[in-house]
């Protein structure tokens, strides 16, 4: 029978290799590698179909495309190429078409002396450096349909250029229409429509483009010569009221309209009440407060309202009133027809 305490004596005279802590799992996972959008065996042929391979490629290596004369990589689904994408030398035909590309690396064509046909159609390009195509010397056939492109780029219209295909909108279509119309024969240049018709870009731009241009422009001069039209009259409204509101451009008093008409009396013995001519009170009117003689008796003259107003006494002096008034002067009678009128201002 053993001792009781053997089985600890012999752990602890046993070796012990260390024990390693446990480590806590992983809150992140790991990010796989990402997969090329296509498998290309080193002894692909130099002409390589992958159209409709898979469904959709965020970002395509182009590593994988080194030694092809012909490259078909539409319909499927491309959103971007690799930053350090070039085309070889040696590549001729390339088809992008059909696929979800917003813009190109700048350096792409650098190296495209040999491409002679290129397809960028049905794509989602906005923009395309001005020197794109400054070295695909070689390029004979070029397809822009179908993207929002504002734009062609001079450098597209290289010596070889014989087809180039653009959308049917007038501002891309006018700035292809100088290079196309100068070699005409040499190059054919067409637009395509969103139901995939052919036009001819001159006879697009003569029949859309010019029409529209000039349906604008004659909507814009006819705006013109409205707004002319308006301020000619504000002019003329302006200046009849300035006329109508008094001698000297003074502002007629509305309380004119209620005043006495004016008193006339004339040397040979006719009178009475006399209103303009449109039917309003006259601006001037004798005024008399008191019974008043006139101060010029003294001096032999006898005013002529004294003559043919007998109600008034020639001895009474004669008093007039400018709070009555106001700030117009007095009209005062004639003498005679050949005399001219007195005006008598009062003392302010």
């Amino acid at each position: 029978m053993g001792h009781p305490m053997a089985p600890f004596v012999l752990l602890l005279l046993c070796p012990t290799s260390p024990v390693s802590p446990v480590s806590p799992p992983s809150l992140v996972s790991p990010t796989p590698p990402a997969s090329p959008c296509f498998t290309v065996p080193p002894d692909a042929p130099l002409e390589l179909n992958l159209t409709r391979t898979i469904p959709h490629c965020a970002d395509l290596d182009w590593g994988h495309f080194q030694r092809q004369r012909r490259l078909w990589l539409n319909h499927n689904g491309i959103e971007a190429l690799s930053p350090s994408s070039r085309v070889q030398p040696e590549l001729e035909e390339l088809d992008l078409s059909n696929n979800a590309l917003r813009e190109l690396p700048a350096p792409f064509l650098s190296g495209a002396r040999g491409l002679r046909k290129l397809l960028l159609r049905h794509n989602r390009l906005r923009d395309l450096p001005d020197g794109f195509f400054a070295n695909s010397t070689a390029l004979e056939s070029l397809w822009l349909d179908g993207n929002p492109l504002p734009a062609v780029p001079r450098s597209a219209f290289q010596p070889r250029l014989r087809f180039l295909a653009v959308p049917c909108r007038c501002d891309v279509v006018g700035s292809v229409l100088d290079p196309c119309a100068c070699s005409p024969a040499a190059c054919r240049c067409h637009c395509l429509d969103p139901q995939r018709r052919r036009f001819n870009v001159t006879h697009f731009h003569g029949s859309e483009c010019r029409g529209r241009a000039a349906l604008a422009a004659g909507a814009a001069a006819a705006a013109a010569l409205v707004a002319l039209a308006l301020a000619v009259a504000a002019v003329v409204w302006y200046r009849r009221r300035a006329a109508g509101a008094g001698v000297g451009g003074r502002k007629r008093d509305p309380a004119a309209a209620h005043v006495q008409p004016r008193y006339i009396s004339r040397a040979d013995g006719t009178g009475g009440t006399d209103g303009s001519a449109d039917g309003t009170a006259p601006d001037y009117e004798n005024v008399f407060v008191s019974p008043c003689r006139a101060t010029a008796t003294a001096q032999g003259w006898t005013p002529g309202w004294q003559r043919h107003s007998p109600q008034v006494p020639v001895s009474d002096e004669c008093s007039l009133r400018s709070e009555d008034v106001g700030d117009q002067p007095i009209y005062a009678n004639t003498q005679s027809l050949r005399q001219d009128s007195i005006y008598i201002a009062p003392d302010q």
